[in-house]
């Protein structure tokens, strides 16, 4: 979607000689550029009495409580309501909205804030303390999807807060001309109830790549930036600004050199995006005719038939282990195998990989606790995903192995093993294949025998012996992501040493190529579903590798397909050959640069860059 155009009357105020042109440095979490004035909104904690009650008008606090939540409940009833009749064909919104329902109808969120007001305290006052003691527990997590949840939880106890005061949050339906929201949070019924006509974009100073004000802004096409610092503090109502989503780049009170510059990046942006749109959805080959397969990564099932409409060859990652995050209990067999078999249902025969699952180090959760290494110094180095299966979590391990097989009854399904870095680790993972595969004929279930099995190459040592591992899986996918925080020994989380990351490193080019001849010399598929996949760049150089597919978020398909089809692959390979030669990161890049500005034009990977998710 491209920004609303600014109406011929409009134009933004006079710039404030006193106040300099200013940026700030957020996450890009939605592409695109909006240029625009601030509209500030407020998202604290109202003003609230605190007082204690009398044992005889407990009751009837207990009573306020319980209306004010059947009332924030139906509100967003409402909301849904709404999403539905307007016909926006987008299942994500409504699965973010039922998951903000679903804390409301939480037993701990009634009965953590009914036991303070058991206590004497008001209703306000309750859920405030109960608000508080929740923050408490989430801020020792270090998950940042953990956290996340925690917003989501006070988001919905400001609302119940709301209406026990009888006030009603700003909505966002009209403005006298576009704007630019800013504030701390957005809610999701926030982001669904705006007007988009007249909202150009919006700034948070909360929220990471994976919050839902991450997911709303890229489904609703609005550029967005969130956790800018202290953007609630620097910026006035009316104030100027631009949204770089593709860099992150909050500008505020802009200079003219600035606004003229952004005035053609975003006619330039929003022509290649309407470009984009009419690139043909078919199987991509190369000019010369070289077949790529090209596949999705999806986190959440309702992603499965926004790729399928984007032309995909399938679904190339699933990550399961979004099905264990901000849950109070496991999903049971049926629960997965029903998630599962509805995605393969969606692909209409299209194979679908499920990555089993895949928790531990930056991504805790709850219902592994137990399981998980919470003091140790490096989590990203100690037992998570195979390894956290294999070695204590084997009852997890089987049921989800169970419903991934269960669900292929109706459609092509293959499994991935992640993190794997000994072929022992195979050969044991496939013993529990075998295990599930004789207990579901001992009960007489119906499930898909012939299964392929694949394992994640992540691993420096998994890529270095993949001609070992090869013999036993069907094919290799390669985890870009922790291969090269791996490769090179740093924390990709750390912005100190975030300069090491370079994907396109000659000892990385030679790794990939590596993997991906070991592969081919065992007759193993070898695909890629790192970061680098999205970037036209590296994609470009990845053909030119030998890889046999790429897999990357489904709003990034478009631009890679244009890729591949622009692209004649024996000059991607003969430049792969002079790339695995070259010295420097600085000179492989000036070059797949050059190919691609030669090829696509110099804003595709504008698109590309903050279209992709986050990690594998």
């Amino acid at each position: 979607m491209s920004n609303p155009p600014l109406p011929d009357h409009y134009t933004p105020p006079d710039l404030d000689p006193s106040r300099e042109h200013q940026a700030v440095r957020g996450i890009g979490v939605s592409a695109g550029y909006s240029i625009g004035v601030a509209h500030l909104v407020d998202r604290s904690m109202p003003d609230f009495p605190e007082y204690c009650v009398t044992p005889a008008h407990i009751e009837e606090e207990r009573q306020r409580f319980l209306d004010a939540l059947s009332v924030s409940r139906q509100q967003l009833r409402d909301v849904r309501d709404r999403v539905i009749q307007q016909d926006l064909h987008n299942p994500e919104l409504l699965y973010i909205l039922d998951a903000h329902r679903l804390i409301l109808e939480d037993g701990m969120l009634r009965e953590g804030t009914l036991a303070y007001i058991d206590q004497k305290c008001n209703a306000e006052w309750a859920i405030k303390r109960y608000l508080d003691d929740v923050t408490t527990l989430f801020l020792q997590m270090d998950d940042i999807c953990l956290r996340e949840k925690q917003r989501d939880i006070e988001q919905e106890c400001k609302r119940v807060m709301h209406n026990l005061l009888g006030a009603r949050p700003e909505q966002f339906y009209a403005f006298m001309h576009p704007v630019i929201l800013v504030a701390e949070d957005f809610s999701p019924s926030d982001t669904l109830l705006m007007n988009r006509e007249g909202v150009l974009g919006f700034v948070t100073q909360m929220g990471g790549p994976t919050s839902h004000t991450a997911i709303l802004a890229r489904s609703l096409g609005l550029p967005a930036i969130v956790g800018a610092p202290f953007t609630t503090h620097h910026i006035h109502a009316g104030d100027p600004l631009i949204i770089d989503g593709v860099d992150g780049i909050l500008h505020i009170h802009p200079d003219d050199a600035t606004l003229t510059d952004y005035e053609k990046r975003r006619r330039r942006f929003n022509a290649l995006q309407k470009e984009l749109q009419e690139t043909p959805t078919g199987p991509a080959r190369t000019k010369d005719g070289h077949r790529i397969l090209l596949k999705a990564n999806i986190e959440l099932e309702e992603e499965a038939d926004s790729a399928f409409r984007q032309g995909t060859d399938g679904i190339g990652l699933y990550r399961t282990e979004n099905l264990y995050m901000n849950r109070t209990a496991m999903p049971d067999e049926e629960e997965l195998t029903g998630i599962f078999s509805r995605i393969v249902q969606t692909m209409h025969g299209l194979p679908v990989t499920i990555r089993t699952l895949d928790i531990g180090g930056e991504k805790q959760s709850e219902v592994f606790w137990n399981s998980l290494d919470h003091d140790t110094p490096n989590p990203a180095l100690g037992v998570r995903a195979l390894r956290l299966c294999l070695q204590r979590e084997p009852a997890v391990f089987q049921t989800q192995i169970r419903a991934i097989l269960r669900a292929g009854v109706h459609g092509p399904v293959r499994i991935l093993f992640p993190l794997v870095s000994d072929v022992g680790e195979v050969i044991e993972a496939r013993s529990h294949l075998d295990k599930a595969r004789t207990s579901l004929d001992e009960e007489g279930i119906p499930y898909l025998t012939d299964i392929e099995v694949g394992c994640m190459i992540e691993v420096p040592s998994a890529a270095l012996t993949a001609d070992i591992i090869a013999p036993h899986v069907d094919f290799f996918s390669i985890g870009t992501n922790d291969l090269i925080q791996f490769a090179f020994g740093i924390d990709r989380m750390n912005s100190a040493v975030s300069y090491l990351y370079q994907p396109a490193h000659p000892a990385m080019i030679r790794l990939l190529k590596s993997v991906c001849d070991a592969g081919h010399d065992h007759g193993v598929q070898v695909m890629l579903c790192g970061e680098m996949a999205g970037d036209p760049r590296l994609a470009t150089l990845l053909v030119g590798l030998g890889l046999d597919g790429l897999s990357v978020s489904h709003t990034t398909l478009p631009v890679i397909r244009r890729m591949i089809h622009s692209l004649s692959y024996q000059d991607a390979k003969q430049m792969a050959e002079e790339l695995l030669i070259s010295g420097t990161t600085d000179a492989i890049l000036d070059q797949l640069n050059t190919l691609v500005q030669n090829t696509l034009g110099s804003s595709m990977s504008d698109i590309s860059q903050h279209s992709r998710k986050g990690p594998q």
